[in-house]
């Protein structure tokens, strides 16, 4: 049967195991671990020998990393080639509450984490700011590739730096490939980012 509790919603008979919630902690500091679930899920299906290939860590430790995600359930095996496992990468979504705060972890935030020792300012503000600010400065960035808010806002609503801000932006722009026409996210002078905006986040809540 189905139930609801306070913190569990299912629809099927039986909950699912979960052992792997260290794994998904991980995905937020390994850029490897985080590259390897990215690229099965990017692939549809991978194997070993396929990601042995394209990672560039060693065999030993591909393997083990796809047997740490295979036992967190953020993979699994739907087949073989020629004795050889194949496998998929599995849609997710972990919910934080941080001080009243809700951030959800997605396999598209993975997908960022997983270049940030190719763009430094990835790294400089997940450690310096946490996975919150990370979280709203990549929906802010989003918002701003469609032209709903500038870079001053998305400094003024996650407190970064302006030079850190537009760091940010621009790697996003990279990874994500924003833009409809290549290009690169708009300047801005030291004086526009010193200018006072009133309820900028209700701003950008009520577009």
């Amino acid at each position: 049967m189905s139930y609801d509790t306070e913190h569990v919603r299912n629809a099927g008979d039986t909950p699912e195991t979960i052992t792997g919630i260290p794994t998904f902690a991980e995905l937020l500091e390994n850029p490897s671990l985080a590259d390897l679930y990215t690229l099965i899920r990017q692939a549809g299906t991978a194997t070993g020998p396929e990601l042995v290939e394209t990672m560039t860590v060693s065999k030993k430790t591909v393997y083990g990393y796809l047997h740490k995600l295979e036992q967190a359930g953020l993979i699994s095996k739907v087949g073989d080639e020629t004795g050889t496992a194949v496998y998929t990468a599995q849609e997710f979504e972990l919910t934080l509450t941080i001080r009243e705060t809700k951030v959800s972890i997605t396999p598209k935030i993975i997908e960022v984490i997983a270049q940030k020792n190719e763009h430094p300012a990835i790294e400089r503000v997940l450690e310096d700011h946490g996975i919150v600010t990370f979280a709203l400065a990549y929906d802010l960035v989003n918002a701003h590739s469609e032209g709903d808010v500038t870079i001053r806002q998305i400094a003024s609503l996650t407190n970064l730096s302006p030079g850190t801000t537009y760091d940010l932006v621009e790697a996003l722009y990279s990874i994500l490939n924003l833009g409809d026409d290549g290009s690169t996210p708009t300047t801005y002078t030291p004086d526009e980012f010193d200018a006072d905006e009133d309820d900028l986040l209700g701003e950008y809540v009520n577009k």
